[in-house]
C-alpha cells in the first residue's frame, strides 16, 4: 500500500512539475493561422512559378515575390489599379461567327502580373454559341506588361440582344505589392 500510495504521489509531483514548466518556463506562443484555401492554392502555384517570378521581378527592379505584399480587393476610394474595357462588335448576323475584346489595362505605377494565371470563363445563353466559353492565359490574343486581351469568339444562332456573363481573374503589381482580382464582366451582344 504504501508503494502504491508513493507512485501516486511521484506521478502527482511529475505532473504539476510539467505543468510548471510549461506554464512558466518559456514564453507561450500564439497559434499559426491557417491561410484560407483561396491564399493556399495562390501560395502553391506562386511556388511552382518561382524562379520565373523570380527572374520578373529582378526584372522589374522588385523585391523577390516572398517579400512582396499582397492586396486584395478593390483599393480604397476607388479602383486606380487598372481600368476595364468590353469592347463588342458593331452589329453581328445569325449564323456569322463575331467576337467580343475583353481588355484590362494597369494604370501606373501597375504592370500585369504574367506569371498569375490568369483566365476569363464566359457564360453564354441560349442563342449563342462561343468557341471556348473557358480562356487560359495561353489563349490571351495579347498579355504583355501593359496590358491583357481576350477575343470571345461566337457565333449566333438566333435574332435579338443576349447577355454573356462571365468572371475574368488575373493579377496586377507593382514595386511594393501584388493585386489578384477576380472582374465579374458582361456584356450584351446584339444579333440581326
Amino acid at each position: 500500500m504504501f508503494r502504491a500510495h508513493s507512485l501516486v504521489r511521484s506521478l502527482s509531483f511529475a505532473t504539476l512539475g510539467l505543468l510548471l514548466a510549461a506554464g512558466c518556463g518559456g514564453e507561450s506562443k500564439p497559434a499559426a493561422k491557417s491561410p484560407a484555401p483561396e491564399a493556399s492554392a495562390s501560395a502553391a502555384s506562386a511556388d511552382k512559378a518561382e524562379p520565373a517570378s523570380k527572374a520578373s521581378a529582378a526584372h522589374k527592379g522588385a523585391a523577390a515575390p516572398d517579400k512582396v505584399k499582397v492586396v486584395e480587393g478593390a483599393a480604397p476610394g476607388g479602383d486606380d489599379r487598372y481600368a476595364l474595357h468590353i469592347e463588342p462588335p458593331a452589329e453581328s448576323s445569325t449564323g456569322q461567327q463575331a467576337e467580343v475584346v475583353v481588355r484590362v489595362v494597369p494604370k501606373e505605377p501597375w504592370h500585369m502580373n504574367l506569371d498569375f494565371p490568369t483566365s476569363l470563363k464566359v457564360t453564354p445563353p441560349t442563342g449563342l454559341s462561343l468557341a471556348s466559353a473557358d480562356l487560359k492565359k495561353g489563349d490571351a490574343r495579347k498579355l504583355d506588361d501593359s496590358t491583357c486581351e481576350f477575343a470571345v469568339q461566337f457565333t449566333p444562332k438566333e435574332a435579338g440582344e443576349h447577355t454573356v456573363t462571365g468572371k475574368f481573374k488575373f493579377a496586377v503589381c507593382q514595386d511594393e505589392a501584388c493585386s489578384p482580382v477576380t472582374e465579374d464582366v458582361e456584356f450584351k451582344v446584339a444579333v440581326k
